[in-house]
């Protein structure tokens, strides 16, 4: 099967619209050139006679003006004038019919003894002969003149038709074939605005039919591609947005179990601070059992020993609960994490907000990566949190190396700590805002002391609060 190629089929659009007017201008300009030429031949066939005759006239002239010169002289006739005579008889290039007769009868005059009646009447031939040619001569040179005023008169009409047969075929073609393509091409520029118009095939070319409609099924194609982007875009749209809500959700979560959390480390420390006191009196108790000798006494001192026994098992086993099991350390990459961090944030404070980081290439660290996300991303939050609603909608974010630690730091365009929280440091259910506990911060501190790093907190002179997080690169949780 042939298979056309592109490059002809497009060949065969533009060129197809242009044969007919081609054709019909061609045929046209042949057929008038073919006229013109037959003319302008008819016309040279018509003047070579009178060419031939004009040569015959000159030496018919010649030959009279001489033999006037002789019979006015009295001179006798010379052989070459007869000679001369005899030879212009017997050519045939003549308009007269009867001038070849006239010649040959002034030739016989000439031949008869030289006298002046015979003289005379052969110049008088000779004269009739010119006037006669003469005569013929005026209606050759009519239709010779005419035969060149037609040739004039269809130049004339070829270069005024011709020229506007050229403009009536364009303004044909700039209506059926350049009008259609231009509004194509508006068409086609839309389209990179997302502008999907069909074209109105109604009083275009049959040559264009094929493009047009191939045009507005791609316009149909692209319109309904389009609706279901925007149906995928949508429903992305509501799953990020969902995904957003549970991981928020999730982190609320989070914040409670950090505040169990927190106030179970209380308990465990009110625990602990119980537990020597109550082996003191338990030993206490022992004592006075080995000395009371009273039964009844004895026995309650046996009963109170029992309850702070069971007391200090009680007390023993929550401290066993409440013991820290460190989070196992991996590499991770800080410049992602923060910038995820980033990406997850502006879903939650809005595209208002703008969260610019400069991390070191390359830059990662062994860490306990769930820890580090969740103290990286209350940190942010605070940050977001306080610039959000102000002038300055922007959270800056720096990450490098410095001699073996990884110094991530945090500047906001918030109102700043508070003087009492820069003081004393972060504490657990101690906070400035109404609805804070304080733990995001406390959290924060405990897992930098816990890696061997430190949290400082400070206000920015230019206004707002810088938090830096200070990590030993490589170092576990618990080493130091």
């Amino acid at each position: 099967m042939l298979i056309r190629s592109p490059s002809h089929a497009l060949r065969r659009l533009v060129m197809q619209p242009l044969w007919l007017p081609v054709t019909l201008s061609t045929t046209l300009f042949v057929c008038a050139m073919a006229i013109l030429v037959f003319l302008i031949h008819h016309g040279l066939t018509r003047f070579d006679p009178l060419y031939q005759q004009a040569r015959n006239l000159a030496a018919l002239q010649v030959i009279s003006s001489t033999l006037t010169h002789d019979i006015t002289r009295k001179q006798t006739i010379s052989p070459s004038l007869r000679t001369e005579l005899h030879a212009l008889a017997r050519r045939h290039e003549w308009l007269a019919p009867d001038t070849p007769t006239h010649l040959r009868a002034a030739q016989h005059e000439l031949d008869q003894p030289a006298l002046s009646i015979h003289l005379n009447h052969a110049l008088m031939l000779l004269h009739q002969a010119a006037e006669e040619e003469d005569r013929a001569r005026v209606p050759m040179l009519k239709l010779v003149s005419e035969d060149a005023g037609r040739a004039l008169q269809l130049a004339l009409a070829l270069l005024t038709a011709f020229p506007l047969l050229v403009i009536a075929l364009l303004s044909a073609l700039q209506g059926r074939l350049v009008a259609p393509l231009s509004r194509l091409a508006d068409l086609l520029t839309a389209l990179a605005g997302r502008e999907y118009r069909p074209l109105d095939e109604t009083g275009v070319a049959p040559v264009l039919h094929p493009l047009f409609s191939s045009y507005n099924q791609l316009v149909a194609r692209l319109r309904l591609l389009e609706d279901q982007h925007a149906l995928r875009e949508q429903a992305l749209s509501e799953a990020i947005d969902e995904a957003s809500r549970t991981l928020f959700l999730t982190q609320a979560a989070l914040t409670r179990a950090e505040r169990l959390a927190a106030a179970g480390e209380v308990a465990a420390s009110l625990a602990h601070d119980l537990r020597n006191p109550l082996a003191g009196i338990r030993l206490a108790l022992s004592n006075l059992e080995t000395e009371c000798s009273d039964p009844e006494f004895h026995e309650r001192i046996i009963l109170i020993g029992n309850e702070i026994d069971r007391l200090v098992s009680t007390l023993n086993t929550h401290l066993s609960r409440a013991r820290h099991r460190p989070e196992p350390s991996r590499q991770v990459d800080i410049g992602d994490t923060l910038h995820g961090l980033g990406t997850l944030l502006r879903f939650r404070y809005g595209s208002e907000l703008r969260i610019v980081f400069e991390t070191q290439e390359g830059l990662s660290c062994l860490l306990p990566e769930t820890a580090f996300r969740h103290t990286l991303l209350n940190l942010l939050s605070n940050a977001c949190e306080a610039s959000t609603g102000h002038h300055a909608q922007r959270v800056m974010v720096r990450a490098h190396r410095a001699e073996g630690l990884i110094v991530i730091t945090i500047d906001d365009h918030g109102p700043g700590f508070s003087s009492a929280l820069l003081r004393s440091g972060p504490r657990a259910f101690a906070s400035d805002k109404p609805a804070g506990t304080g733990l995001g911060l406390a959290t924060a501190r405990r897992f930098a002391l816990d890696c061997g790093g430190q949290l400082h907190l400070s206000n920015r002179t230019e206004g707002g609060a810088r938090a830096r997080l200070t990590l030993p690169c490589g170092l576990r949780p618990g080493d130091n």
